[in-house]
This record gives C-alpha cells, structure tokens and sequence, in this order.
C-alpha cells in the first residue's frame, strides 16, 4: 500500500483527501505544519509528498527545495498543488516537484497523477 504524506493548511480538504485516498488503498498521513510533516519524515518514509504551495507562515516551494536537498529524502517525488497556475512550471524545473495539479482538481486527476509519479518513481529505484 503506498504511503503519502500530504501537506496543506486546509484542513477540511485534508479530511476530505484522507478518506477518498484511504480508500483507493493509499496510506495517508495529513500535515497542517510543515514541521509535523519534517518530524514525521524521521520514522515513516513516504513514497509521495503531496504538497500545498501557500501554507500558514511558509512557502511550499521552498520545502520542497529542503526536501530535495535532504540525502534522506531527496529520492521521495513531490507533487506540488495550488490554485495559482504560474507557478506550475517554477515548481517542476526550479524547485524539483515531480508534477503539478491545479486547485480545484478532480480527484480521478489527482488519482491519475499519483499513480503516474510511483510508477515513474518505482522504476527508476
């Protein structure tokens, strides 16, 4: 079962994104502060961070800069969501995400993305 951390300030999408995940098999664990996600991270190895870019008091471009700078957890791909479409591309080339998806998004997309990233990540381990 694939395990995914997900990072957002929304804490009803969280609630939301927990139950439909949970139940398409993914083992989901929800952070609301980037530092709970970064204590986390020391015991529980993700296989996606799934990661807000406007969350309360940091940016989360620049965590997914941290996390791709980090030895032990540069290797965990990073699908970056927001509602601001221009900073899609800066996300993948300049701050290393492995994908992007538009707020609002379907969750079938959302699906599809995430399956794309560990496929794409379990091969080239």
């Amino acid at each position: 079962m694939p395990r995914l951390f997900i990072i957002d300030d929304d804490k009803d999408l969280l609630i939301v994104l927990k139950a439909i995940l949970t139940k398409k098999n993914f083992d989901v664990f929800t952070f609301t502060e980037w530092e709970d996600a970064n204590e986390a991270l020391k015991s529980v190895e993700p296989q996606l961070i799934l990661l807000d870019i406007f969350l309360s008091g940091i940016d989360g471009l620049d965590i997914c800069k941290k996390l791709k700078s980090f030895s032990h957890t540069r290797h965990i791909p990073v699908l970056i969501f927001s509602g601001y479409l221009a900073f899609a591309e800066r996300a993948i080339h300049d701050y290393g995400a492995a994908d992007f998806i538009a707020k609002p998004f379907e969750i079938d997309d959302l699906i599809k993305k995430i399956h794309t990233i560990l496929s794409k990540s379990e091969q080239s381990s």
